[in-house]
């Protein structure tokens, strides 16, 4: 039904959604599950078919599960030391991406994976998500304020 790159543009559209690879298998499982059960009447439609079966089955988890979010307890690491300043820096790097990434909404991370990943116009993403091109333009805009006070400070700090 869908190739092999279609499914890793799904699967990249599912970790918008989700911060666990696990729980972004799982969304894309579900998601595909209802595509094959009921499938778009225009089978040149199939990619954003399932897009939006996507989203709306990570609405439709987020409204049935009232669950409580654990988060992982740190353990006391093992401490290397390495003289190679590039792997701390491409680790600290990861680590701040992940953090922002974290602190995005699920919203913006939409927007985010839409936009810049896929590389879709501004007018594209609105439609997509059914919002007014302004609005998706004043998310994009608080999410690069926020981005730049946060690389911005810490760079210089640092």
């Amino acid at each position: 039904m869908y190739d092999r790159d279609t499914l890793n543009r799904l699967y990249r559209y599912c970790r918008a959604f989700c911060d666990q690879e696990s729980d972004a298998f799982d969304l894309l499982q579900t998601a595909l599950e209802r595509c094959v059960k009921t499938p778009p009447r225009d089978p040149a439609a199939k990619v954003a078919y399932a897009m939006r079966a996507i989203r709306n089955t990570f609405i439709d988890q987020l409204r049935s599960n009232a669950r409580v979010t654990f988060e992982p307890i740190e353990e006391n690491s093992v401490t290397l030391e390495f003289d190679l300043a590039s792997l701390e820096d491409t680790i600290l790097d990861r680590d701040e991406l992940e953090q922002a990434w974290s602190e995005m909404t699920i919203i913006e991370r939409e927007i985010l994976y839409l936009w810049a990943v896929e590389g879709y116009s501004t007018t594209e993403v609105a439609t997509h998500l059914e919002k007014p091109r302004n609005t998706v333009l004043s998310i994009i805009h608080r999410m690069r304020q926020r981005l730049r006070r946060r690389f911005g400070k810490e760079r210089t700090a640092g």
